[in-house]
């Protein structure tokens, strides 16, 4: 029974991290409930959960933290949040939840967006502020040398204002197709390339070495040469197995039917 307990609790604690996707897609921490994409959308997301990253915009104002379906800076749910250097405030600003997103991919691109962030209180009448992450491909950059940099504020208009943000990463870069040759395609080409190797240095041998011309310079002709009988005889030898019957024998006349004959005869000769 208290086994039981233990597999319930941990069942309902495994559930709690997961939030639906556009009613079909799983991910922990994020939920989506404006999405209206396909499934391919969110396996390139993945690399990326529960990563963090910091950034400072280039006057060295504000401080931001981006995270990736997990809490940034500690505020919950929020998915990034700006930290105002300039003033000594420490207090983060939400920038936009991760409960309450947006996502679109391409071949080597991804799409994130968090909704619900702050409300402006005189830029862009007020509506709340959202932050978008840009995911692209660079197969030259890993965990380890990828940043995240922010391009731009937009925030010079009556709506529709946002934070941009960008990371470049090889995790976003399409996979290329692998070509992992089979058995049966090594055998193939393993006995080609000694078929190839074997003609030519018998081609060198037979014609400097031995002097042969024309067709004599094939080497081992004559086997070749015969070897479509060689192969009939052992078609014949292997496929045929009927037994061999023998020489029939020819059944004549035997010499008490002769004797017979002589005497039914008799009456015939003259007298």
């Amino acid at each position: 029974m208290k086994s039981l307990i233990i597999l319930v609790i941990s069942i309902v604690h495994i559930l709690s991290f997961l939030e639906p996707i556009g009613g079909d897609i799983a991910a922990a921490g994020c939920s989506f409930p404006h999405y209206a994409g396909s499934k391919k959308d969110y396996p390139k997301l993945k690399p990326f959960i529960g990563k963090s990253y910091k950034v400072n915009d280039p006057n060295g104002e504000y401080r931001y933290t981006v995270a990736i379906c997990a809490p940034a800076g500690g505020v919950d749910k929020a998915g990034a949040v700006q930290v105002d250097l300039k003033n000594g405030n420490n207090e983060p600003v939400v920038l936009g939840l991760y409960n309450n997103a947006d996502i679109i991919s391409g071949t080597d691109w991804l799409y994130l967006e968090y909704l619900g962030g702050k409300t402006y209180n005189r830029h862009c009448s007020g509506e709340g502020r959202r932050a978008v992450i840009m995911l692209t491909c660079d197969e030259s950059i890993s965990d380890l040398q990828a940043q995240m940099v922010i391009l731009e504020e937009n925030k010079n208009k009556s709506a529709d204002c946002y934070y941009l943000f960008e990371l470049s990463h090889q995790d976003i870069c399409p996979n290329k197709p692998t070509s992992n040759l089979s058995l049966g395609s090594i055998f193939i080409i393993v006995m080609f390339s000694l078929i190839a190797v074997y003609l030519f240095f018998g081609f060198l041998y037979q014609r400097f070495v031995l002097g042969a011309k024309g067709m004599e310079q094939v080497p081992n002709y004559g086997f070749w040469l015969d070897f479509g009988n060689l192969q009939a005889d052992g078609c014949n030898f292997v496929c045929r197995t009927g037994e061999n019957r023998g020489p029939r024998t020819y059944k004549g006349v035997g010499d008490d039917q002769l004797d017979d004959m002589e005497e039914r005869d008799d009456h015939l000769l003259p007298m």
